[in-house]
């Protein structure tokens, strides 16, 4: 039987607190959310009573329980190729415009971000296609990685490990799979693994937005950041979005979810409802 759940102070306890430490606005109409989310967890700790979890939550100073609760409340739904019309233009007109400029001039590396990535689709989407695209500039020692950030660490665990069953494969083609991945050893027969030529070309970090400095020294060509902000505070999600735009090149683009509009960054460009450019710099 199903522990009932948190009582409206106890609830309200744990708004307060996701939305300090996560960002995470929690509605008044999530309760069910919390309470599904918390029971797998509660259960390992023999816990039935909301009110003692919080306090173990609250008063944990390592901050492994911190990420125990972060990783069982946040939303994790991906898939490759999600939101098809963003690799669309990734490969119609973001990349080609970058191939432009490596034979234009000496650009020595090109820098991408997926900001957010969950369990590692959406930035190895980009790899496949930058792997294409650039194939000759990469045979030829074009500089290209891709940094992948999550704050879900059982996310990054799969995501780290390239490893995707059948069902999660199901939007690839049988020639994707067979180009990009290779058998997974030690799993079961449908599972494949992400080829060492495109796994080299991403590092996987985890990275809570809200923290006060991002352990980040480059700058970006592109950053795709979608289905990120649904959860959170809008004061946050500004604050977030801004410290984005710092993140970016000059003529970089800025991508965020296709149902994330009518938000509006000062240092950037709108291109149309959902991205954003990084004005280039004139001579």
């Amino acid at each position: 039987m199903l522990p009932p759940g948190p009582n409206r102070a106890e609830y309200e306890a744990f708004q307060a607190f996701t939305l300090d430490r996560l960002g995470l606005a929690l509605g008044d109409d999530k309760e069910y959310l919390l309470h599904g989310r918390l029971q797998r967890r509660m259960g390992e700790l023999g816990l039935n009573d909301y009110g003692q979890y919080f306090r173990r939550l609250s008063s944990d100073r390592s901050g492994a329980e911190l990420q125990l609760f972060c990783n069982a409340i946040t939303t994790t739904k991906t898939g490759f190729y999600r939101e098809k019309e963003h690799f669309e233009l990734l490969t119609n007109e973001i990349y080609p415009e970058l191939k432009r400029k490596i034979k234009q001039s000496p650009l020595g590396k090109l820098r991408l971000w997926s900001a957010g990535c969950s369990m590692g689709q959406e930035v190895y989407s980009m790899a496949f296609e930058a792997a294409d695209i650039f194939e000759q500039e990469l045979d030829a020692g074009l500089d290209i990685k891709f940094l992948a950030t999550d704050i879900n660490t059982e996310a990054l665990t799969v995501a780290r490990s390239g490893i995707y069953n059948a069902e999660m494969l199901q939007t690839l083609t049988v020639a994707q799979q067979k180009k990009y991945f290779c058998k997974a050893e030690k799993t079961d027969d449908s599972a494949l693994r992400v080829n060492d030529r495109i796994a080299d070309l991403i590092e996987f970090r985890r990275l809570n937005f809200i923290q006060s400095t991002y352990p980040i020294e480059t700058t970006f060509q592109v950053i795709f950041c979608r289905n990120v902000f649904y959860y959170f505070d809008p004061d946050m999600r500004q604050r977030v979005l801004n410290r984005l735009a710092r993140y970016l090149d000059d003529g970089g683009w800025l991508v965020l979810s296709v149902t994330e509009i009518g938000y509006e960054i000062p240092e950037l460009v709108k291109v149309r409802g959902n991205i954003f450019r990084r004005q280039a710099a004139t001579s």
